[in-house]
């Protein structure tokens, strides 16, 4: 288990890599009340990846299980792949995991003209 550097601001610890989104998230503008936070400070996951929120298409991690599949169902081969390579890397829900190998060849069979499967 990595070991995360720690600093103490105002008397909390925070991990040394979040100190800047606390410091945002906690310190009133001059003489008035905190704004509120913005979507991508309030989501850690946006700021893990490399892209900006929202400027890579479907986001799994923003829908259920079902809703991704359907995504997949009617997705071509290069989007399932980027779909599922994103729920790998974020939330690694079993039941997308488990069938990432399905969804690729039905993705596949689409593109080629073949009957479609449907999940």
């Amino acid at each position: 288990m990595p070991e995360h550097k720690m600093i103490v601001i105002d008397g909390i610890r925070v991990r040394a890599d979040e100190a800047a989104r606390y410091r945002a998230r906690t310190a009133p503008p001059a003489g008035g009340q905190a704004p509120p936070l913005t979507q991508a400070q309030a989501d850690p996951r946006t700021q893990e990846t490399d892209q900006e929120p929202g400027a890579g298409g479907f986001d799994p991690a923003e829908h259920t299980v079902l809703q991704v599949i359907a995504h997949l169902a009617e997705a071509d081969e290069q989007e399932t792949a980027r779909v599922l390579d994103a729920e790998s890397k974020g939330e690694q829900r079993k039941g997308l995991m488990e069938r990432q190998d399905e969804f690729l060849a039905e993705a596949r069979q689409r593109a080629a003209g073949g009957p479609g499967g449907g999940a």
